[in-house]
């Protein structure tokens, strides 16, 4: 065999799997990882990346969450406001019977309270039974006495108690000095209660009025407890709607910021989504674009490389020094293109030399291919490093895709501007034949698609415009 270095076509250059132990299987584990990877994320969200359903599910959640605690929250306010309601409507249907009291021992009792009615002639005490009768069908009332000054009871409906001595209640000196009314709501246990024990609890009320004569006196009325309960239920029917339609106005209220914060966590968890698929599949093309450049670049020569060592094994001579020389150079621009792929991966002159340096590099393989490069930088064009970044990989990705598709093409050029506004514009230019823009879409150019909605969401824009025979260009602009 010469000494030459062979050189065969892709089809003779890649070696069968089983040729080689192991390469075969690499690649084929390669090519099943995305299934893999699919496998995964189909078992882990059903829905898909960015899924209606998961959306309305997110949604439904937060608006169940939101309905679970406005439900706790109106039992939280709802329970103390009704008992509070409670006790305000007791106290003022309290109130009202004292006032009711007040008012009958005025103007209903103590005119007619005469000496007559003290000495308990029979005729007095009748006037006063028929005097009295309707009230107790009207207000409910189960026993009515009057006291003396000093604890005798002058009248009663009951007449067995009328002149008997119970001694005066408590608080009555309050009363006979002109004091308010007050009231009890209780069961009756006291000696002078003898007749109304076991009626459960009754309203009992006491008030101060003056006689016929002008002495002060104790008018005292049994209410029963339907008289007062009824009033405290119209009472707490008056309060409880309109607190109970004021708190149910307030959650009404809520409501709608809810719903926007619900909304608004729908569209972060969906751009979420988006941004992690993106990363997905910016991930998976630039796995294949390194193993596409490995297999046809570096994999490539060096299987013509082994093939040619292994012939000079079988023939037990030295290669000559036009094959080494061949083989040098060979090595040496697989160096070179493990270590342009490398740079891709993350460039280590971005952040030692800039933006600027590291657009610069770029240029080693447009100058490999014997094509023309230029740079230009306008306006102070510095970045930060997340824009820096960005940039470069959208420079990258152009003059990637300009050197190996742009055909017929001499020339390529990258332009960084910073307009007068503060934003960035990146500019990459090739004079190549151009194509037209739809039939890259079909044709399914991810890079560039990719790194579109990676830009977007920096808020920025990037714009392709190409036509036969008018070359292309790759247009980046960045906010400020």
């Amino acid at each position: 065999m010469s000494s030459t270095l062979e050189v065969r076509t892709p089809e003779q250059r890649d070696p069968e799997p089983g040729s080689r132990p192991g390469n075969g299987t690499r690649r084929r584990a390669r090519r099943r990882m995305p299934a893999r990877f699919a496998r995964f994320v189909s078992r882990s969200d059903p829905a898909g990346f960015g899924s209606d359903r998961a959306d309305r599910s997110e949604l439904h959640k937060a608006m169940r969450r939101f309905a679970i605690s406005t439900f706790a929250t109106l039992l939280i306010v709802v329970v103390p406001v009704v008992f509070g309601a409670s006790a305000i409507a007791r106290d003022q249907a309290l109130d009202h019977a004292i006032q009711r009291t007040q008012g009958t021992a005025d103007f209903a009792v103590g005119p007619f309270v005469t000496e007559h009615l003290v000495e308990r002639h029979p005729e007095d005490l009748a006037w006063m039974d028929r005097l009295l009768a309707p009230r107790f069908e009207r207000n409910a009332i189960m026993r009515i006495k009057i006291w003396s000054s000093d604890g005798t009871i002058l009248y009663s409906d009951q007449h067995s108690l009328i002149g008997q001595n119970f001694g005066l209640p408590e608080g009555s000196d309050q009363l006979l000095a002109g004091g308010p009314g007050f009231a009890h709501f209780e069961e009756q246990s006291e000696s002078e209660n003898q007749l109304e024990a076991g009626s459960g609890k009754l309203v009992e009320v006491y008030v101060g009025t003056n006689s016929a004569a002008g002495e002060p006196i104790i008018f005292e009325i049994y209410y029963t407890a339907d008289e007062v309960e009824a009033d405290q239920r119209g009472m707490m029917l008056g309060i409880l709607p309109p607190i109970l339609g004021a708190l149910a106005v307030l959650q009404l209220v809520q409501l709608v910021p809810a719903l926007r914060m619900a909304q608004r966590l729908q569209r972060d968890n969906a751009t979420k989504r988006a941004l992690l698929q993106q990363a997905i599949d910016a991930s998976e093309v630039e796995r294949q674009r390194l193993a596409r450049d490995l297999h046809d670049e570096v994999i490539q020569d060096l299987s013509g490389l082994a093939y040619s060592l292994e012939s000079y094994e079988l023939q037990d001579r030295p290669p000559g020094r036009e094959f080494l020389g061949r083989t040098r150079m060979l090595v040496q621009d697989n160096i070179s293109t493990l270590r342009g792929i490398t740079t891709e991966l993350y460039p280590p002159d971005l952040a030692a030399l800039g933006l600027a340096g590291a657009l610069e590099r770029l240029g080693d393989p447009v100058r490999a291919r014997s094509m023309a490069w230029s740079l230009r930088l306008h306006g102070a064009p510095e970045a930060d490093e997340q824009q820096s970044a960005l940039l470069y990989r959208a420079a990258r990705e152009a003059v990637t895709n300009a050197v190996k598709h742009a055909a017929g093409a001499s020339l390529v050029s990258v332009s960084l501007t910073r307009t007068p506004s503060g934003h960035l514009e990146l500019a990459v230019y090739d004079d190549g034949e151009g194509f037209a823009p739809e039939a890259a879409e079909r044709a399914g150019h991810f890079g560039l698609q990719i790194l579109q909605d990676t830009v977007q969401a920096a808020g920025g824009t990037l714009s392709l415009h190409s036509a036969p025979g008018q070359g292309t260009e790759v247009l980046v602009r960045l906010p400020a």
